[in-house]
């Protein structure tokens, strides 16, 4: 298959990433977050913009838990490819797959790039818990972060303190810094 030498920024692409990351150079991206179907084994209908714009996917696997990895595994290959040595991934993914996924990617990236999981709490409650069913709700989805060698970029976040712990933790100021 054909490789572009060069790579197109602010593109958004409308097709299969696995098609459209064969055509890229190898080791030309520095960043990916993927945010695949999550083996849901439900049909989605989501309405965008007004009501006559109406997109539907299904997240239906026939081959089960097995066809899925197979075919994220097809993905992750060629995102390998892609990948800088100083790249990473951030793979979104739910917590029913997520271990799956996990094995599976580690056979790509190695174990050692595996830099940790992210759990990401849902902010608002999906009372998703079936009556007569004995489980606790849904609430949160699984990020798993790669490398794809030992030095990869890194931006920390920081956020600000709440006014609580601040007044708890921070009551002595130095008055000449404030």
């Amino acid at each position: 298959m054909h490789r572009s030498a060069t790579l197109e920024t602010g593109v958004l692409y409308c097709e299969d990433n696995v098609e459209r990351m064969a055509r890229l150079p190898a080791e030309s991206v520095d960043l990916i977050y993927l945010d695949p179907p999550f083996f849901s084994n439900r049909n989605y209908e989501v309405i965008w913009g007004d009501e006559a714009e109406v997109r539907s996917f299904g997240d239906r696997w026939a081959g089960g838990i097995n066809h899925y990895v197979r075919w994220m595994r097809d993905r992750a290959m060629e995102m390998h490819r892609v990948l800088k040595p100083t790249g990473s991934i951030y793979l979104h993914c739910d917590p029913k797959a997520s271990h799956y996924l996990k094995v599976m990617v580690d056979s790509i990236f190695g174990f050692n790039n595996f830099k940790t999981e992210i759990t990401w709490k849902r902010s608002s409650a999906h009372s998703d818990t079936k009556q007569g069913r004995r489980q606790h709700g849904h609430v949160h989805d699984s990020i798993l972060f790669y490398t794809k060698g030992d030095q990869w970029t890194w931006n920390p976040v920081y956020t600000p303190y709440d006014e609580e712990y601040v007044r708890q933790f921070y009551r002595y100021v130095e008055p000449e810094t404030g």
